[in-house]
């Protein structure tokens, strides 16, 4: 293991269980995912912090801090919402994502069953599945973390919305503004490498996600510039090009396997397996793009 996470930092005033969402929407959008969650939280002694770029601080139920920020960048504002989170365990939600029941108890139960692990990884499924673009955004970036997953995909780390992470591995990070890709760029994939993660599939979220296959492709290229971008802006021009190759090496090949292993299990059209590769050869596009010109401004365009 290369990280230890046997004493905990201290935290102000903890609580078992912070769930930590940044986003550009508003309560009245965002709410209708946390409400249905929130008495869950509560029995388990947790809190929600929101992190939104809508600015204003709108009214909220008990159990969720409300924090107003003037970004659009969905990265940084996630950042924002762990920096105010006081829990010993800090789940990552999203504000098209709903757990199913029993979520926040699982995650609490999975940490304390492993206290090793720095991070535990939970399992999404696809909520919008009746049209092709809905299928093929899933199937293009979450395929192999679906239940059932009786262990991690070891080609690849998690999605950021399948972990929760121990306190003390995110105390030991610079959370500041002029990094807000550390956790997707630098942090998950060392726990990833450094075999510091558990699964456990009785954390299950269903992922909502269906504006449409232009809009998936948009997304496609704005999350992978704004992973590899942060993630290499420190890195020689030799470094980035060693970088690339790898990219168009394997990215395309191991995204389009993950996809077709797992449409093997589901019902999928022809026209969904058109639209997945393209989606690939957005990420692929988006991966290159940010290798060497930086992740710009592609974190405001990440859903």
């Amino acid at each position: 293991m290369g990280i230890s996470t046997r004493s905990e930092a201290p935290v102000a005033d903890p609580v078992a269980l912070s769930v930590v969402i940044g986003t550009r929407q508003s309560w009245r959008e965002v709410g209708r995912f946390v409400e249905s969650w929130l008495p869950e939280l509560a029995e388990v002694g947790g809190e929600a912090v929101i992190a939104s770029g809508q600015g204003g601080t709108p009214k909220v139920p008990q159990g969720v801090h409300w924090l107003a920020s003037s970004s659009d960048n969905v990265l940084l504002l996630r950042l924002q919402a762990i920096r105010a989170s006081r829990g010993r365990v800090v789940a990552i939600g999203e504000d098209h994502a709903a757990p199913r029941p029993g979520w926040c108890t699982a995650i609490v139960r999975a940490h304390e069953e492993h206290p090793e692990a720095a991070a535990i990884v939970g399992c999404l499924q696809n909520a919008t599945s009746s049209t092709v673009a809905g299928r093929a955004n899933f199937l293009a970036f979450a395929a192999p973390f679906q239940h059932p997953m009786p262990c991690l995909y070891p080609f690849r780390p998690p999605p950021i919305s399948a972990l929760s992470f121990k306190h003390a591995v995110l105390a030991e990070l610079p959370l500041h503004d002029r990094n807000p890709g550390v956790l997707e760029a630098e942090l998950v994939p060392r726990l990833f490498a450094d075999n510091a993660m558990e699964v456990d599939d009785r954390i299950v979220v269903d992922h909502y996600q269906d504006h449409g296959m232009l809009w998936s492709v948009i997304n496609a290229v704005s999350n992978t510039r704004a992973n590899y971008g942060y993630a290499t802006q420190t890195y020689s021009l030799r470094r980035r090009m060693d970088v690339a190759r790898w990219i168009v090496s394997n990215l395309p090949h191991q995204l389009w396997t993950e996809a077709t292993a797992r449409a093997g299990r589901i019902a999928v059209e022809p026209l969904d397996l058109a639209a997945v590769a393209a989606l690939i050869a957005a990420t692929v596009g988006g991966a290159i793009v940010g290798t060497f010109g930086g992740p710009g401004k592609a974190g405001d365009r990440v859903a």
